[in-house]
């Protein structure tokens, strides 16, 4: 028996691993108010196949954590929802059950807490600062908000204009990023694809003047018109031309 605090989910069985497995998805929950934390594990870690001392793993929420050195741990449930066979699918069912438990809006029963400890889902969709505050830190700190007051806070977050300081330090950022090598390669082809102006045309054409040409220069020109037709092939001359 591999000694370990995880638990085969929904049961008090103790968890023993897959060997052939690449990891398995967790919820980890706090037995004093409910509040939990859904997050994936791997065995090992790299090429080589270092172990990831998945066996000790208390989750890599930074509140999670904070919550159990502050009761601690005997306090807490480590139960193993599945197992999976690569990264892929280990990241793929993190967020499935993320999402399906709804762990960014989820709330505790009977108030306004946030049931889960996780902070974003996929790395992309992230819980909002004001969300961690606690106690009279928090400004919602004992207001009960009405679905019209949600609605309001909600849609005055969409379309907000971005202040001269903001839009400074965005431009700062932009003229100060150095281009990549495959960047500068495509703006030189693009370069390259640009058609002549008239005026790119004449300065060229004026250079030519008087130089001589090789006999090389002329078979390739030579060679270049072959197949091309005339720009007076099949005109009609009248007398008035020459």
């Amino acid at each position: 028996m591999i000694n370990n605090h995880w638990t085969c989910y929904g049961t008090e069985k103790s968890f023993v691993p897959n060997e052939d497995k690449f990891g398995f998805v967790y919820i980890i929950t706090n037995t004093k108010n409910d509040k939990a934390y859904v997050g994936c594990k791997q065995y090992y870690i790299g090429k080589s196949k270092k172990q990831s001392k998945w066996q000790t793993y208390m989750g890599s929420s930074k509140y999670l954590n904070e919550d159990i050195k502050k009761i601690g741990k005997k306090y807490f449930t480590f139960e193993v929802i599945a197992e999976y066979k690569n990264k892929r699918s280990l990241r793929y069912y993190e967020m499935y059950y993320q999402v399906k438990w709804n762990v960014l809006t989820a709330t505790v029963e009977g108030s306004d807490k946030p049931a889960f400890y996780n902070s974003y889902v996929g790395g992309k969709f992230y819980r909002p600062i004001e969300s961690y505050k606690t106690g009279e830190d928090n400004f919602l700190y004992g207001k009960k908000l009405t679905e019209e007051t949600k609605r309001k806070i909600s849609k005055s977050s969409l379309g907000k204009k971005l202040t001269e300081e903001t839009k400074r330090k965005l431009s700062e950022a932009q003229l100060g990023r150095k281009h990549t090598e495959e960047t500068k390669r495509k703006m030189s082809e693009a370069q390259l694809g640009k058609k002549r102006t008239e005026e790119t045309k004449r300065k060229m054409s004026k250079s030519l003047l008087g130089r001589k040409l090789t006999e090389e220069t002329k078979r390739k020109m030579s060679k270049s018109r072959l197949g091309k037709i005339p720009w007076n092939k099949g005109k009609k001359y009248t007398h008035n031309e020459e």
